[in-house]
């Protein structure tokens, strides 16, 4: 669930230095391209298309798990507290995630919900998510928690041992977009047929504005996200985790 985010301390080095040493012709292309990738990775043009790569997998629309038994929600982060703020809350991706199954749950059907994500800087992640949940129109008894999960793998592992103990192999999974792919494959390794339901887009739509070319901070958090995914994708798929 943590990790880190290691290209624009990278690209920023290779910069200061390339510009350090700048009477050298070949540092001192290191330190230009160094500046041109730190654009492009800010870019949100760019962020937009390298989150297609994953999302564009996905329709944004109601799932057809039409026989779908539970609706399984991942959790993203979340936070222990701080003095303004003395109780642990959910991030907001988390948050959102928690906020679409419980829209599927109210809107499209009343199936159990099970929220999956273990212990994240001193909370466990899906205690977190049933007060959510609840706010959200769920009622408490059709919630159900897994609680030992660290990553998408046991996220998979430890709930698919929860959804057998209920004879459930069926299920709609609710996820970030981008984080859809890993999870799904994750999921059906574990022998669950699996309904997609993302959400949190970023590449659904891409607004034709001015502030949108000019490069920003999540731009450069959204592609830290997608290169995550992608090598989390690859990881997982040589572990046979996927």
């Amino acid at each position: 669930m943590t990790y880190l985010r290691p290209v624009l301390p990278i690209l920023l080095l290779l910069i200061v230095v390339g510009c350090s040493r700048w009477t050298s012709q070949r540092w001192r292309r290191i330190a230009l391209l160094g500046c041109a990738a730190l654009f492009l990775w800010a870019w949100p043009p760019f962020a937009w298309l390298f989150s297609g790569t994953l999302e564009w997998h996905y329709p944004a629309a109601i799932p057809s798990g039409g026989t779908a038994e539970a609706i399984v929600v991942l959790s993203g982060g979340g936070w222990p507290g701080n003095p303004s703020q003395p109780h642990p809350f959910p991030a907001l991706d988390t948050y959102n995630r928690c906020r679409c199954a419980a829209w599927l749950h109210t809107h499209w059907r009343p199936l159990p919900v099970i929220a999956s994500g273990g212990a994240w800087d001193a909370v466990v992640l899906s205690i977190l998510m049933r007060p959510v949940l609840e706010a959200s129109g769920v009622p408490a008894a059709m919630i159900a928690t897994e609680e030992r999960s660290t990553s998408t793998y046991e996220n998979a592992l430890y709930t698919a041992e929860l959804l057998r103990q209920r004879g459930i192999r069926k299920i709609v999974l609710v996820t970030d977009a981008n984080h859809m792919l890993r999870s799904e494959r994750s999921f059906r390794k574990q022998g669950l047929e699996v309904a997609p339901a993302p959400c949190n887009f970023n590449a659904l739509t891409f607004k034709w504005s001015l502030a949108n070319f000019l490069p920003s901070g999540k731009a450069a958090l959204i592609n830290d996200d997608v290169l995550h995914e992608w090598i989390g994708l690859v990881w997982y798929k040589l572990s046979s985790k996927i």
